[in-house]
């Protein structure tokens, strides 16, 4: 049991909780981050109901589209906020030159840099735990389940874990703090919303003969972005963006909910079933991966595992070049032979 608390509770954990938790940047952090939260959702709340009463038809839901934009903006202030606690945890050490001290103690390498991503998160999951009031009020709308806010927390916790993650390989691998920030923002934004470009530039093409139906390039589910408009739609996440279907004539269908909508030159659309003019296309049901490396898998657990995939390679990368002397097993030195 002492084991397990010191994994938790080292020295250098203690050090940055204080640390972080006295000085005046944490408080005003956490206000700035719960009053963009709450702002956004008054303002798409604000102008669903100005939108409601300008246009006649169904009442639009209120809770769906709410918890959608609330999430998505959530990841995006996370994907701001993770990097830079993380990006200077070993390279500002290096910069004061107080890492010596650190290797000179009998804290092992894998427990400072345990220590520094442990201070770092509790801090990004106290910011998602004040975001917890904002999100319940979704429930007073409807349309949105327990499930579906835990399974985007879920997401978001694990996505922030490996930013966190990603900032400590750069901040070991980098000297500098600056230089270590600079890598971790281009990795947290290439990992986040690099990958969901790249699936709208290079979508999923349709071919009309297939069985299986179409399904988002997996190169997407790296990002959190994809199974969090998922959980919140109910249903599979950007098929507007993500999939797309080719005309001969180099016009592009867009698949859209079991029907495949064709674009008129005269910036007008027309919509048809899998069956009908635009080819037997087969489409999608249900909420899971239709087909790809990930099939039949949710698209929240697709995401979660390659996320912590990328976040353990990243552990094991700064744990091997944090240590000033590295010994590798297989290069161990023999014991000199004493000779008389």
């Amino acid at each position: 049991m002492s084991s397990v608390i010191a994994a938790f509770w080292n020295p250098i954990v203690a050090k940055e909780y204080r640390s972080r938790m006295r000085t005046w940047r944490s408080p005003l952090a956490m206000m700035v981050y719960v009053l963009l939260i709450a702002g956004l959702g008054y303002a798409m709340f604000s102008s669903m109901a100005r939108a409601n009463n300008a246009f006649s038809g169904s009442v639009p839901n209120y809770g769906q589209t709410l918890f959608k934009y609330l999430v998505v903006f959530q990841m995006v202030l996370i994907t701001l906020i993770t990097p830079a606690l993380t990006a200077g945890a070993i390279s500002s050490e290096r910069e004061r030159q107080t890492i010596d001290l650190l290797f000179v103690t009998r804290i092992p390498p894998f427990s400072i840099i345990w220590g520094k991503l442990l201070a770092s998160m509790s801090f990004v999951v106290l910011l998602l735990l004040l975001s917890v009031p904002i999100f319940s009020l979704v429930f007073l709308f409807g349309g949105i389940e327990l499930d579906q806010v835990l399974y985007s927390f879920l997401v978001t916790i694990v996505a922030a874990l490996a930013l966190g993650l990603i900032g400590i390989a750069f901040s070991t691998w980098l000297r500098r703090t600056l230089a270590a920030t600079v890598a971790s923002y281009m990795g947290a934004f290439l990992l986040v919303f690099g990958t969901v470009a790249f699936g709208i530039i290079f979508p999923t093409q349709i071919d009309p003969k297939s069985t299986s139906p179409p399904a988002p390039p997996a190169v997407t589910y790296l990002s959190p972005i994809v199974p969090l408009v998922a959980i919140a739609d109910n249903g599979q996440p950007l098929v507007n963006y993500l999939i797309r279907y080719d005309y001969p004539n180099g016009f592009l269908a867009i698949q859209n909910r079991g029907t495949v909508c064709k674009p008129l030159g005269n910036g007008g659309m027309v919509c048809s079933s899998s069956s009908g003019a635009v080819g037997p296309v087969v489409t999608a049901t249900g909420t899971a991966i239709p087909s790809g490396p990930f099939v039949k898998w949710q698209y929240w657990q697709a995401t979660v595992v390659l996320q912590l995939a990328i976040g353990l390679f990243a552990l094991l990368v700064s744990a091997f070049l944090l240590p000033p002397v590295r010994r590798l097993p297989w290069r161990r030195q023999r014991p000199a032979v004493v000779s008389e």
